[in-house]
């Protein structure tokens, strides 16, 4: 009997892992020493960059229960991580994260920062930002052109909604991620 617990047990776990969707990941991590002058003296800085890209696996759903299915490829979500030692210690003391997003065939940098992100074009300028609210749903949005507000949907885009008030309608704009960095 306690064979077949055990048996049991096992099916019920391997059985939960394998409704998971399979992904393909590459991680790719650079290590750069960088030399500043500070106060009249070169000072090194290590700065690693990690960038993540993640694709899900999936096949032509018009094959669906075929074997040998063609493979399509869906958008690849990159990530970049940036991270910087100050003082020759094995620890990194600050971090930054960029996740890149597209809209209307631009790409956007979205830069994690303490109560939500920056947004910068392709050329790092600097369009706004996006403060969480306090309600942990919503983003408040101060962008050069309008203010609004924005969340992530299920498909992790990030919607932004805002009134125009030239043409008196509510807006609703989206950024889809992105695999171009």
């Amino acid at each position: 009997m306690k064979y077949l617990i055990y048996t049991f047990s096992l099916l019920m776990v391997a059985g939960a892992y394998a409704q998971n969707k399979p992904v393909d990941k590459v991680e790719e991590t650079k290590v750069k020493t960088i030399k500043t002058v500070e106060d009249g003296k070169v000072v090194e800085n290590k700065v690693k960059v990690t960038t993540k890209k993640e694709q899900e696996v999936m096949t032509d759903p018009n094959y669906k229960g075929t074997i040998d299915a063609p493979r399509v490829f869906p958008k690849v979500k990159v990530t970049k991580t940036v991270s910087v030692d100050n003082d020759h210690d094995p620890f990194y003391e600050s971090k930054d994260k960029i996740i890149y997003y597209t809209k209307d065939k631009n790409t956007f940098k979205f830069k994690a920062e303490d109560k939500g992100f920056m947004m910068a074009d392709e050329n790092d300028v600097m369009l706004g930002s996006a403060i969480l609210s306090l309600n942990k749903q919503y983003y408040i949005l101060d962008i050069n052109n309008y203010s609004g507000i924005g969340y992530f949907n299920s498909e992790g885009n990030f919607v932004v909604e805002y009134y125009n008030s030239d043409t008196k309608t509510l807006v609703n704009e989206e950024f889809k991620n992105s695999a171009k960095f």
